[in-house]
């Protein structure tokens, strides 16, 4: 989880060398899922019971019912995420897919937007900043062309397929499940 952490960190503060960082950690897609996601899942959806102390939390029961929905929306969202660049990405990049390298970019994508979703629930207003910060996880993915060798002028179709798999995917889910929860 530490190198997984230290990994995410990398990859905020320097996307290219981060990517670098990742390819060189060598970790397997069950480790990194069972060692290292799964935890930070765990961690975000209890991250969502800071609500309580808010205003307008809706009480304990909304509360869980929004931890089991964000736990569940990114869990499905990694098989989603895989499936949908598994059959997509064939046609940007060089050679064949290679399948441990992609669940590891959906990892490190969906890790990304996890700590995202933990700065919200921490912060106690709404703030339109946070809102955008997928955005910048759109940046770091886009950087990952190299780590997953994208052809040369394919990196916008990429990015596009990527960001649609990786980002709006878990955020389309998890919203839905808000809408139906609050």
């Amino acid at each position: 989880m530490l190198q997984y952490l230290k990994n995410l960190i990398q990859l905020i503060l320097a996307p290219a060398k981060g990517w670098e960082d990742v390819s060189a950690s060598l970790a397997s897609t069950e480790h990194l899922l069972r060692d290292a996601f799964f935890p930070l899942l765990g961690v975000a959806a209890a991250s969502e019971f800071i609500r309580l102390f808010y205003h307008n939390s809706g009480g304990f029961l909304t509360v869980f019912e929004l931890a089991i929905a964000l736990f569940g929306s990114y869990f499905v969202s990694f098989f989603i995420g895989r499936i949908i660049l598994s059959n997509y990405i064939g046609n940007f990049i060089d050679g064949e897919v290679n399948q441990t390298k992609l669940s590891t970019f959906i990892i490190y994508g969906l890790g990304l937007l996890l700590i995202i979703e933990i700065i919200e629930n921490i912060l106690p207003t709404d703030l339109t900043l946070v809102k955008f910060l997928p955005l910048f996880v759109a940046l770091i993915l886009y950087r990952a062309t190299t780590y997953l060798s994208v052809k040369q002028g394919s990196e916008l179709r990429f990015l596009c397929i990527a960001a649609l798999a990786v980002i709006v995917v878990p955020i389309a889910l998890f919203s839905l499940l808000e809408l139906i929860i609050s």
